[in-house]
């Protein structure tokens, strides 16, 4: 297999990962199509007829989705895109015995100086999320401009990687264990993490774990407000109060998926891989609902995504995270309001002003690390990194700018 542009890896690498390509077999494709033709959608009632009813995707967004789905939507293209990436492969043994295949798409650059960026993805996305920054990445640096090598792996449970193991519980925690043996493996003493929603997770853990781990940028924070800062030393804006305020209601009435997956995840595993329209109404109705309402997603865009959960069999094993916070839920502030995952080392903070979870003001942010930037958004919301791409990517060029120069390599 051709090296292809930015696919050469770092000399220091400790092991050579292996060159892969996606080509998902033909007769998986076809029973996926004939699932979607034969799976019934909802007959007609009260709940199923309007979106703003808040009750969840309508009759007539399955109908139609449906028929885009069997009918025009191309995996083949979708394939292809990804493969016009540089994707690897390679095999990382745990302390305990276990060996994990990650899967990873990289932009690796030819300068002695680039600087390792690893950017980590949530649920309901994939690396997916990230490949409109990797295209933007690519139209503005070549291999021997890029001021920076990018990684962008497969979580463990996440479509291409291997899931966790059968025999012993798995968190947080063990994920960023592995990915940050993952950067060790390509040759990486000093990195910078990035991520939202679980990503963002697995990157506060490694930054706070790792000594390797230089620097951290979050584009998703929640937290309750800090117990030991009054109300009037805690200025927040308009904008910080008002997301708050939709963050409040997202917990009363948007959360029912977390309650489920976090306490009956083998329930919601079998449920939702029995049928494709079922993952369409489970995942779909999340890219409809937390994204900017001005600026919805393609219908491409998601359909890419959940076929890809379902071409890899990936759900049932990509919801395991969702236990922690049932677990430790006599914990205030899990995960980023931790006083033990406090990061002391730059920070950075992007603030997207549609963010459904409720995005943490800058002040309280602050108490968790030392942020040194941070920059406020009026459009995009959850999704940022397919929503707002080339604003995420300044921001986090820009963060890099500012925290890389104090690093102690």
């Amino acid at each position: 297999m051709a090296t292809k542009p930015f696919g050469k890896v770092p000399n220091g690498a400790r092991q050579q990962p292996e060159p892969f390509e996606l080509h998902v077999d033909e007769q998986k494709l076809q029973d996926m199509k004939t699932l979607i033709r034969l799976s019934p959608v909802a007959k007609d009632c009260y709940e199923n007829q309007s979106w703003d009813r808040g009750f969840g995707v309508t009759r007539d967004w399955m109908l139609k989705t449906k028929e885009y789905w069997l009918n025009e939507f191309d995996w083949r293209a979708t394939e292809s895109h990804i493969n016009s990436f540089p994707n690897f492969k390679t095999i990382i043994k745990d302390d305990d015995g276990y060996e994990f295949s990650v899967h990873f798409t990289a932009l690796f650059s030819e300068r002695s100086d680039a600087i390792p960026i690893a950017l980590f993805h949530g649920w309901p996305g994939s690396f997916l999320e990230f490949v409109p920054i990797l295209s933007l990445l690519r139209q503005k640096y070549t291999p021997k401009t890029l001021p920076y090598h990018i990684i962008v792996p497969s979580l463990p449970g996440y479509t291409l990687s291997t899931p966790p193991p059968l025999e012993k519980n798995w968190g947080i925690s063990d994920t960023a264990r592995i990915m940050h043996s993952t950067l060790l493996s390509l040759g990486f003493s000093a990195y910078v993490v990035q991520g939202g929603d679980i990503g963002s997770y697995v990157s506060r853990q490694i930054a706070a774990t790792y000594p390797e781990c230089k620097a951290m940028h979050l584009n998703f924070c929640p937290m309750p407000r800090p117990d030991d800062v009054p109300d009037s030393s805690l200025p927040v804006t308009d904008v910080e109060k008002e997301g708050l305020e939709r963050g409040m209601k997202f917990v009363q009435n948007g959360r029912g998926y977390g309650i489920m997956h976090g306490t009956r995840p083998s329930t919601i595993g079998h449920v939702l891989s029995s049928s494709p329209l079922a993952l369409l109404a489970w995942i779909g109705e999340k890219f409809l609902a937390w994204v900017d309402p001005e600026r919805p997603l393609p219908l491409n865009t998601y359909l890419e995504d959940i076929s890809l959960y379902w071409l890899t069999d990936s759900y049932p094993t990509s919801i395991y995270t969702y236990r922690e916070p049932f677990e430790v839920s006599n914990v205030k502030g899990y995960f980023h309001g931790q006083e033990a995952l406090h990061v002391a080392k730059p920070t950075g903070y992007s603030y997207f002003k549609w963010e459904i979870g409720g995005p943490a003001p800058k002040s309280w942010v602050e108490r968790t690390g030392d942020v040194v930037f941070h920059r406020a958004h009026e459009r995009g919301g959850h999704f940022a990194a397919l929503e707002r791409p080339g604003e995420l990517l300044e921001d986090i060029e820009g963060f890099v700018e500012v925290a890389w120069k104090n690093v102690e390599k």
